[in-house]
């Protein structure tokens, strides 16, 4: 199980993008009992989902205030942003944590340079190159010669 619910913390989450990685993740999250809704500019991007996915949907800019509040963003205790756009995943991670205070804002960043812009703020970046390297950097290094 990959997200765990804490006792304390509320049990929705909120997915924006509907990439391979919010898929996922908001499946992942659907299965382990979270209500879980996911945002998409794409009404499609939805067909990309499981039969099993049991959460809502909502087609809706990532940083539409409106819309984001139409979704539920003030009852969330945790935020994913995983479109495909790093401007729109740090606007939205800002939206999410500094005007609607949610405790868990995670945000996937590709260029580590702009990820700088969400350090101080308490939001978890996920920037797959540098994690990728990471990971080859571990197995290049416990490789025996």
């Amino acid at each position: 199980m990959i997200f765990k619910k804490n006792k304390m913390e509320k049990k929705t989450a909120m997915v924006v993008g509907c990439s391979n990685l919010g898929v996922r993740v908001a499946s992942e999250l659907s299965i382990n009992q979270w209500n879980v809704v996911v945002l998409d500019i794409n009404r499609n991007a939805f067909q990309k989902l499981p039969r099993y996915y049991g959460g809502e949907t909502h087609i809706s800019n990532a940083t539409n205030l409106e819309r984001l509040e139409e979704a539920g963003i003030k009852d969330i205790g945790l935020f994913i942003v995983a479109t495909d756009s790093d401007e729109v995943n740090i606007a939205s991670a800002q939206i999410a944590k500094v005007l609607y205070d949610v405790k868990n804002v995670v945000a996937r960043i590709r260029d580590q340079e702009k990820s700088k812009l969400l350090e101080d703020l308490g939001i978890k970046i996920i920037c797959p190159p540098s994690l990728s390297i990471q990971e080859i950097n571990e197995y290049i290094g416990g490789k025996d010669e």
